[in-house]
């Protein structure tokens, strides 16, 4: 397994929502997270902004997994699919273009019963800024 993913040490947001981040590469992530009170919307179901918040910790991972510089977002577009009922929630992020500044990654996010519950795009920018250690 690569080295602690820079994501899971440094990224407060994770630790809020409970996200685990299960496996990063370059290539791939795939991290869960549970469905709870605390981010349900008010129908009792996975707030989008959680969801949301999910598939772009799943696509941080990939992009910063074992990098000297640390990669932003620069576009991201999800489709809600259907309500995250079933617990936990799991996002997998697939490299789809690696370029020289430019990362597009293909994020879907499932509930615990194999339902597609959203799916996204994230595109990335490859800065200059060390990311700490």
């Amino acid at each position: 397994m690569n080295k602690v993913n820079y994501v899971a040490k440094h990224d407060k947001l994770v630790r809020l929502l409970n996200i685990t981040i299960e496996e990063a590469t370059r290539d791939y992530s795939r991290v869960s997270m549970p469905i709870t009170n605390t981010n349900v919307n008010g129908m009792g179901v996975a707030h989008g902004g959680a969801i949301f918040a999910m598939a772009d910790v799943a696509f941080g991972a990939a992009a910063n997994a074992d990098q000297e510089h640390g990669v932003v977002s620069l576009n991201a577009a999800i489709e809600f699919l259907r309500p995250g009922k079933a617990s936990p929630l799991t996002a997998e992020a697939r490299l789809v273009r690696h370029g020289a500044h430019i990362q597009s990654y293909q994020v879907e996010v499932h509930d615990a019963e194999g339902r597609l519950v959203a799916r996204c795009m994230s595109t990335g920018f490859q800065t200059d800024i060390p990311l700490p250690q």
